[in-house]
């Protein structure tokens, strides 16, 4: 009796988990499982992870999980590092050698996507970290990442839209790259060595501390320059007052702790200088909206004092600091 070729090619194939991580949104996690079944690779599942929803999306969901998706529902939001660690730890019990971290907003731009980025990972086993390029959906492929770079010797932070600057990084700090957490294949043979995303972080900048991680641990991260997804960029600048008080909670306050996390507050001083600034232009830019400002400054207050986990509506910082901060962004701030 022949085999079928559909499994036959499985069986060449490394074994890859998809994690997607549902929150409050099972339309765009529908849209983001339908991209991903339409791959031309062989060999992967799904697992749908919903974070404690409280909309109908466990129903939802639920409904989509047919031949090659499940679904896991925790009992609580464990934010995007604790979701996505529920999945690597599946990947890890199941044997699977890569866990592929899939945004429920984003978009395979082409069936030949996971191909690719698992293509890339196998060329080295000291390859820990890979992601796609990254566009803005419906701006012609406007490319809004394609490469980053941290090291802390010496000194190196920043990311990339520009092609030419992302192969001069990677030609010159072979060593010191990073990706982006939107869709971040994880190899799973390193994970014991980078160890789990860091949960305290909760959501946003996981990426950038799992890819210096990853580079301490003696693996290289790679952007593939072969592929693309679709995913939105917040407008930060555009239009800042859309955005939700959270998000500028996390990165003034993740930023903080990824600093003194690997730096030390003296060693840190000089960056967490810098994120300080990049904070006041924040304030000015949002100061309509005193709701996100509060949030900010929270934000800044926890990374100073090294408190992570989930955001509360009612966090602050000290009424006096806050007030003398206040007051320096109207009237020293960088120009946004």
């Amino acid at each position: 009796m022949e085999k079928d070729p559909k499994e036959t090619c499985e069986a060449k194939q490394p074994a890859v988990l998809v994690v997607i991580l549902n929150w409050n949104g099972w339309e765009g996690t529908a849209a983001a499982v339908d991209s991903v079944l339409r791959q031309d690779y062989a060999n992967f599942r799904i697992r749908v992870i919903d974070n404690g929803s409280i909309d109908e999306s466990v129903t939802r969901l639920r409904a989509i999980c047919v031949d090659r998706v499940e679904l896991l529902e925790l009992p609580e939001n464990r934010g995007y590092t604790g979701g996505c660690n529920a999945g690597i730890k599946h990947a890890l019990a199941t044997g699977a050698q890569y866990a592929w971290l899939f945004n429920s907003d984003a978009v395979c731009a082409a069936k030949d996507t996971l191909s690719s980025l698992v293509a890339l990972a196998e060329t080295d086993t000291k390859i820990g970290l890979v992601c796609p390029r990254i566009a803005e959906p419906g701006e012609e492929g406007r490319l809004t990442f394609v490469g980053g770079i941290c090291s802390m010797h010496p000194f190196l932070f920043d990311f990339t839209h520009d092609p030419d600057e992302a192969l001069r990084w990677t030609q010159q700090y072979p060593q010191a790259g990073a990706v982006s957490g939107a869709a971040m294949l994880v190899k799973t043979s390193a994970v014991q060595d980078i160890g789990m995303l860091d949960e305290s972080l909760f959501a946003y900048f996981e990426s950038t501390d799992y890819s210096y991680r990853s580079s301490l641990a003696g693996y290289r991260n790679l952007v593939d320059e072969h592929s693309t997804i679709w995913h939105p960029q917040k407008k930060e600048k555009l239009n800042p007052l859309a955005i939700k008080p959270y998000y500028w909670y996390y990165r003034a306050r993740n930023e903080c702790l990824f600093w003194r996390k690997h730096l030390g507050i003296v060693r840190g001083a000089r960056p967490l200088w810098w994120a300080f600034r990049n904070t006041l232009v924040k304030i000015s830019r949002c100061r309509e909206d005193r709701n996100i400002t509060d949030a900010i400054l929270a934000g800044v207050w926890h990374g100073w004092v090294g408190r992570g986990g989930a955001y509360r509506p009612e966090y602050r910082m000290p009424r006096p600091l806050a007030a003398a901060i206040w007051k320096y962004a109207l009237t020293k701030a960088p120009k946004p």
